[in-house]
This record gives structure tokens, sequence and C-alpha cells, in this order.
């Protein structure tokens, strides 16, 4: 599987499902919590991830609509072997862990600034496979992936 080469519109596949693992992590986890600061912020998590789902789910059907666009697998071999790494051993986790009873919030908190971090890693990635306003919109989501990374150290800091 790591050798398989990535289309621009995989690539944005790939996003909208970490973005969905993303949603599906924070309300499970905000349910999860007695502590209403933690839960607000999962909340506000888990909303824009779904803005994020949103955005890349237009910037698909946006792709598709272009009478210029094409389903080209010509990409570099390194990158597509890295976005493959990434999705591979899921930046948000699958199933198994979003339904997991942790043991603290401590490992909670870990377990999102290393996901947040990839998205951040993912997205920096997609930025050479793509241009125009497509870049914008990424390098936006980039943004506040950032700002979701700070949110969560500042948390995990302050217990």
């Amino acid at each position: 599987m790591l050798n398989q080469k990535f289309s621009k519109m995989e690539v944005i596949e790939m996003a909208k499902d970490i973005e969905k693992r993303g949603l599906d992590f924070y309300r499970s986890q905000a349910d999860k919590t007695n502590n209403e600061e933690i839960r607000e912020l999962f909340l506000r998590l888990a909303g824009d991830e779904k803005d994020h789902f949103e955005r890349f789910d237009n910037l698909g059907k946006s792709i598709k609509e272009n009478s210029d666009y094409k389903e080209d697998h010509v990409y570099d071999e390194q990158v597509s072997t890295y976005l493959n790494a990434l999705v591979e051993f899921a930046i948000f986790p699958g199933d198994e862990l979003i339904n997991k009873e942790f043991n603290s919030m401590e490992e909670v908190l870990k377990l999102a600034i290393q996901a947040e971090k990839d998205s951040i890693l993912l997205y920096t990635e997609m930025l050479d496979q793509h241009s125009g306003i497509t870049v914008d919109i990424i390098e936006k989501l980039i943004d506040e992936e950032k700002k979701h990374l700070q949110d969560l150290v500042k948390l995990n800091a302050s217990l």
C-alpha cells in the first residue's frame, strides 16, 4: 500500500475522512467528560472539524465541476508514500479508539494533540499538489488546526 499514488481527489477524500474522524472523536470525548470547560472545548473542536469536512467536500465538488479536471495519478512517489503513511497510521483514531474509555484526560489530550499535529503535516503536504483558491482554503485550515493544537496544549498544561 505504501507505493500507491494519490490524485488530488484522493487527497481531498483522505482529508474529509480525517475531519470526520476528528468530529466523531471530539463529540465522543465531550460526552464522556464531566468537566464543563473541557466539554465546551471538545464541542467547539467538533464543530470546527465539521466545518472543515464541509469545506473539503465543497472543494472536491468544485474540482469535479471544473471542465479541466482529470483524475491523474502522476505524483511524486515520495509525497505519495508520505501521505499514505500518514493515513495508514490514522491521524485521528478509528472507531475502536473513539469509543474507548481512556484512563485519564491527559491520555485523551495526548492523542488529540498528536492528531492535530499530523493533520497540519498532511495539509502542508497537500499544498504542493494544489494551486489557486485551493491553496488559500488549505492554508486557512492549517491555521485553524494550529489553533486547535494551541488550545489542546494549553488545556493539557492546565491539568
